[in-house]
């Protein structure tokens, strides 16, 4: 955990490998009323956060050292093939640990309006 010098969104609840490249990314707000808490982990292709993250840099004049934006599949030996699965296994076993968890599904609309959706987020 801590924030890596250079780093996008730079913060202390930065998740980090070898204190050298940020894999996740988490942040709060508290204002009167209201409270979020939302997080961000690279699993793979850190280039792709790197190609969005450099002309937004230089567009708001900020310090960013871009080799400091990782993802999880660079820090692993290549033994795992699927980053997303393991991911996803460790994130669920460490919930796990603190909270009961419940299986559940969407609601066939909300899957609908998933997918009609998904085309705006896709790379063309």
């Amino acid at each position: 955990m801590g924030e890596v010098p250079g780093e996008y969104c730079p913060g202390g609840y930065s998740v980090n490998a070898r204190e050298a490249v940020k894999l996740a990314g988490i942040g709060q707000r508290i204002i009167a009323g209201g409270s979020h808490m939302g997080g961000v982990i690279v699993v793979a292709d850190a280039r792709r956060i790197r190609d969005v993250l450099v002309p937004v840099y230089e567009a708001l004049e900020l310090a960013w050292e871009p080799a400091t934006a990782g993802a999880v599949q660079d820090e692993v030996d290549g033994s795992t093939p699927d980053p997303w699965t393991a991911v996803r296994d460790a994130l669920l076993a460490e919930y796990g640990r603190e909270y009961e968890l419940v299986e559940a599904e969407l609601d066939p609309e909300t899957i609908a309006l998933a997918h009609q959706l998904a085309a705006e987020h896709r790379q063309g």
